[in-house]
C-alpha cells in the first residue's frame, strides 16, 4: 500500500501546484499571483502528479497484479525523492526550467530528488523483469500490457543515463535538459500509454480479448528510441519525424484499439465502472484527435498532453474507489463520491477546449499574466479554461481527500 500512498499524496501536492498556476493564468485572479513562482508551480505540478503520481499507481498495480510484497527500501527511495522535488519546487530553489516532458528545477536538491526517485522505480521494475518477460508470451491481456510497462520501466532510467553521457554539453540550459529528457521522455509517454490500457482493462471487469501483436508496439518502438539516442540528435528532423511516428503508431494504434473495442463492448453496460470507462475513452479520443490534428508551439500542446492524462486519471480516480472497496478500506463507495470522476473530466474537458480554442489564435503557451489576450473571444476563451481548472482542482481534491481519509481511517466493521 506504500506506492498507493505515494501516488495520493503526489496526486494531491500536483493539484495544488496547479491550481497555482491557473491562478497565474486566469483573467483579473493572474494579479494576485506572485510572478517569480509560475515556473517553479509549473514543475511542481507536472513533475509531482504526472510524473511521480502516475508511476506511483503504476507500481502499486504491479504489486497487486503479480501478487508480490512491497520493499520497504525501494518505495522508500521514491517518496525522498518525491519529497526533495516538492521541495525544490515549494521554496522557489534555483531556476525552473519549463523544458518539455520532465521540467526542470536546476539545484542540486532537484537533481538529487529526480535520481532518487527514479532509483525505487527501477529497482522495483527489476525484481518483476522476469515475471514481466513471461507475460509477454503466456499472459492475459493486462498482464501482458502491465508486463511492457514494466520492461519499459527498466529501459527509461537507462535511457536517462545514456542521455546524459550522449547530449551536446556545449547547449546552454533549456536546450541541455529539452534534449537531455527528449528521448526518454517519450519512453515514459509509453509507460504513461501502457498504464491507460492497464486502466481500462481492469475497469471493465470482464475477460479482455488481448491484442497481443498490437501491444508489441507499445515495446519496439520505446527499444527504436532507446538505439536512436546513440546515432540520432534528438531534436534534428530524423529525430523529430522518429518521435512523431512512434506517437503516432506505437501509442496511437494499441491505446485506440483498445478503447475502440471496450468502448463498443461496454456500450450496454452502465455501470459505475465501465460508465468512467467510457468517459475516460471519449477524453483520451479528443486528446488524440487534437494530436492528429498538428499542433504548434501555442495552447494547442498542452490542451492536447491534458485531455490525454485527464483520461488516465479518470479511469484512475474510478479504479482507486473500486479498490477501496476490495481492500476494505470501505463498505460501498458512496453516491456523492461516484460523481467525483464525472466532476472532475467534465472540469478537465472545459480546461482542455478552453486551452485549444484559445491556442487557435496563436495564444502562448507556458507564460503567466493575461498580456497576450488581444481580443474578446481569446479572453472567454482562457476564462473557460479557468473555470475548467477550478472545477477539476476541486474533484481532484475532494478525491484525494476522500482516499486518504478512506485509507487512514479503521474499518468500521472491525
Amino acid at each position: 500500500m506504500l506506492w498507493f500512498y505515494l501516488f495520493i499524496l503526489s496526486i494531491g501536492v500536483g493539484g495544488f501546484f496547479a491550481l497555482l498556476v491557473a491562478i497565474a493564468r486566469t483573467p483579473v485572479l493572474a494579479n494576485l499571483f506572485p510572478e517569480k513562482y509560475f515556473y517553479h508551480g509549473l514543475v511542481g505540478h507536472v513533475d509531482s502528479a504526472l510524473i511521480v503520481g502516475l508511476y506511483a499507481f503504476l507500481a502499486f498495480l504491479w504489486h497487486k497484479v503479480f501478487e508480490k510484497e512491497e520493499k520497504i527500501h525501494e518505495v522508500a527511495l521514491s517518496f525522498l525523492g518525491f519529497f526533495l522535488i516538492f521541495l525544490s519546487a515549494l521554496t522557489g530553489q534555483g531556476k525552473a526550467l519549463w523544458n518539455n516532458y520532465v521540467p526542470t528545477i536546476i539545484h542540486p536538491t532537484f537533481f538529487a530528488g529526480l535520481i532518487l526517485f527514479f532509483a525505487g522505480v527501477f529497482f522495483t521494475a527489476l525484481r518483476f523483469l522476469p515475471r514481466a518477460v513471461r507475460s509477454l508470451y503466456l499472459g492475459n491481456a493486462l498482464e501482458s500490457v502491465l508486463g511492457i510497462s514494466i520492461i519499459n520501466s527498466v529501459i527509461l532510467p537507462i535511457s536517462l543515463v545514456i542521455s546524459y553521457v550522449v547530449v551536446d554539453k556545449s547547449l546552454k540550459e533549456y536546450g541541455f535538459f529539452e534534449n537531455l529528457f527528449w528521448f526518454p521522455g517519450h519512453i515514459h509517454q509509453f509507460v504513461n500509454a501502457c498504464l491507460l490500457v492497464s486502466t481500462w482493462i481492469l475497469l471493465y471487469k470482464e475477460r479482455v480479448f488481448n491484442l497481443r501483436f498490437l501491444n508489441y508496439l507499445l515495446l519496439v518502438f520505446p527499444i527504436t528510441l532507446f538505439i536512436a539516442q546513440f546515432y540520432v540528435e534528438p531534436k534534428s528532423d530524423l529525430g523529430l519525424d522518429l518521435t512523431k511516428t512512434a506517437y503516432a503508431i506505437g501509442i496511437g494504434i494499441p491505446t485506440l484499439s483498445y478503447g475502440l473495442m471496450l468502448f463498443v463492448n461496454g456500450l450496454k453496460l452502465w455501470d459505475f465502472e465501465r460508465s468512467t470507462l467510457k468517459l475516460s475513452v471519449l477524453i483520451y479520443f479528443l486528446g488524440a484527435l487534437m494530436g492528429y490534428l498538428g499542433v504548434g508551439m501555442d495552447l494547442r500542446v498542452p490542451a492536447h498532453y491534458h485531455a490525454v492524462i485527464a483520461s488516465i486519471l479518470v479511469g484512475i480516480m474510478a479504479l482507486t474507489l473500486v479498490f477501496l472497496k476490495e481492500l476494505g478500506f470501505i463498505k460501498e463507495i458512496p453516491k456523492f463520491v461516484r460523481f467525483i470522476p464525472y466532476f472532475y473530466g467534465f472540469g478537465m474537458l472545459l480546461f482542455v477546449m478552453g486551452l485549444f480554442w484559445a491556442g487557435l489564435f496563436g495564444t502562448p503557451r507556458k507564460m503567466p499574466g493575461t498580456d497576450y489576450i488581444t481580443n474578446a473571444k481569446v479572453y472567454i476563451f482562457m476564462a473557460i479554461m479557468g473555470l475548467g481548472s477550478i472545477l477539476s482542482v476541486l474533484g481532484g481534491a475532494s478525491f484525494v481527500i476522500y482516499a486518504l481519509k478512506s485509507t487512514l481511517r479503521r474499518r468500521r466493521d472491525e
